[in-house]
């Protein structure tokens, strides 16, 4: 696995799966691993970003609420900006539109479209 010789400077031994020593060992490397690894981004979207990062992304939006309160839209309370997608929301958003994708044939063939 590429993350555990990046991050740990190892290479995963190929032995035997009901070796519980090797299993735990792995799992607590597994568990271990920094949100940079691929592994981190892979199953937590959301800890792509750091403290830094979120909260630069905090900033932002508050800096672009208060300028579009100084507007007529926002004196009306119209038209309010959105705040960027997160990695989370991004990875969410793919996944929704993937499982929708999925089922696009079945949904079809249950309206009679081909």
């Amino acid at each position: 696995m590429a993350d555990f010789r990046q991050f740990y400077g190892i290479d995963l031994p190929i032995e035997e799966p009901d070796e519980w020593p090797c299993l735990a060992r792995h799992a607590l490397l597994w568990s271990a691993l920094p949100r940079e690894s691929r592994c981190a981004r892979r199953l937590a979207p959301q800890a792509e970003w750091g403290q830094a990062e979120s909260l630069l992304w905090q900033m932002e939006y508050d800096l672009r609420v208060l300028a579009w309160q100084n507007t007529r839209d926002g004196q009306r309370g119209r038209n309010r900006p959105r705040p960027l997608q997160t990695p989370g929301e991004r990875a969410e958003n793919r996944r929704r539109a993937d499982a929708a994708l999925s089922q696009r044939d079945e949904i079809a063939s249950s309206f009679g479209i081909e």
